[in-house]
């Protein structure tokens, strides 16, 4: 239960954070849609608010039909299998005509008649996870040998070249180290782990380069990367780099109790996307560094909790699907965290319980459902 109630605070925390840090983006976007027709009636500043309570309910519910389904399900290959195909198609649905959606540059989203629009790429993550656990439980006794190696990377370039036409490099960043998170705990020796890590970053590096050159698609990416290792660039890419600019100015300028709940400034147009992907640095103005570390704590808790009492577990497949789940959770946290406070470019990915986005919070009440149940041996 201990992590079901952190689940649970998180998720406040998130709803607090919506409710304040989201008037200015849910007044323009409401403004803009009566502009088009598209929405009758008076502008809303709680637009996003009560659509993350919509979300909190569809997620619940997707909670309840995880908890309802055995852990063995997901142990079984042939079930297994299908649902990484299912999941492959869903994600290669986004480049259909018509169901495809474009949002901030990325053909990421799908809309489907009737239903809200969907990530798959979040789903993906979960699935990648569950497909993974089975190859290495597989290849664990060659889990040292170069064949493994080999095959490890290029079973991972072929699953993520979906990614990189999207582009959603933030997806591939997140997949690639909760795949090598799940190798060390193979078994996998440090020395090579480290090896293709440093390998994918110096890859990553010089394929954005010659793609940011010789395509406008990728252009954007590679003038991140330009302002984050220098200042000294153009107007222009300073302008992409605006974000993270006024997102310091929001975490670092006040102390440790912050301006107080709802009294921040920077989240009126300063900060974009204060409701979702810079909902840490919007918020971190109103509660200060006390809150932060609270929030941060939080998280935290989950992994400590998780990790000391995961020797109760018998099953090795258990332990495996829970490390790559918890991994998921942990490294999302803190890559988004790190991007907000200009450690790491900008990757367009949510905090975990906390950011506005319905697709990410379904994906994050199964992902605490199953750690709950492989703790319980459910």
């Amino acid at each position: 239960m201990p992590i079901i109630i952190t689940g649970i605070i998180l998720t406040l925390f998130g709803v607090l954070a919506i409710f304040s840090v989201s008037i200015h983006e849910s007044f323009t976007l409401t403004l803009s849609m009566i502009a088009k027709g598209t929405m009758h009636g008076d502008p809303s500043n709680y637009f996003y608010f009560f659509r993350q309570i919509k979300n909190i309910g569809i997620a619940l519910i997707m909670a309840a039909i995880t908890y309802a389904i055995p852990i063995k399900f997901f142990q079984n290959i042939k079930n297994t299998t299908i649902i990484a195909v299912c999941l492959m198609v869903l994600q290669i649905s986004v480049f259909i005509p018509g169901i495809g959606m474009t949002l901030n540059g990325a053909r990421g989203w799908i809309n489907i008649p009737f239903l809200p629009s969907i990530q798959p790429a979040e789903f993906f993550k979960l699935g990648y996870v569950l497909f993974l656990w089975w190859w290495l439980m597989r290849k664990r006794d060659k889990i040292n040998s170069k064949d493994f190696f080999t095959s490890f990377i290029v079973l991972n370039i072929l699953l993520f070249i979906v990614f990189l036409l999207i582009p959603d490099l933030g997806t591939v960043m997140i997949l690639g180290i909760v795949g090598l998170i799940m190798c060390r705990y193979s078994g996998a020796r440090i020395k090579y782990i480290l090896w293709i890590m440093f390998g994918g970053i110096a890859a990553g590096l010089i394929a954005g380069s010659i793609l940011g050159m010789v395509s406008d698609r990728f252009a954007y990416i590679q003038k991140r990367f330009t302002y984050f290792v220098s200042s000294s660039v153009d107007p222009q890419a300073r302008q992409i780099w605006w974000q993270n600019q006024q997102a310091l100015l929001a975490i670092g300028g006040w102390g440790l109790l912050g301006k107080w709940y709802g009294k921040g400034l920077q989240k009126f147009g300063f900060i974009p996307e204060a409701q979702s992907d810079f909902v840490f640095s919007a918020f971190s103005e109103e509660i200060g560094f006390i809150g932060n570390m609270f929030l941060i704590a939080l998280y935290i808790y989950i992994a400590y909790y998780f990790l000391t009492h995961i020797r109760t577990i018998n099953d090795e497949h258990r332990k495996m699907i829970g490390i790559g789940i918890l991994s998921l959770i942990l490294v999302q946290a803190f890559v988004n965290i790190w991007v907000n406070t200009e450690i790491l470019p900008n990757t367009w990915l949510t905090l975990p319980f906390v950011s506005y986005w319905g697709t990410a919070l379904m994906i994050n009440f199964m992902e605490l459902i199953l750690l709950y149940k492989i703790l319980k041996n459910k």
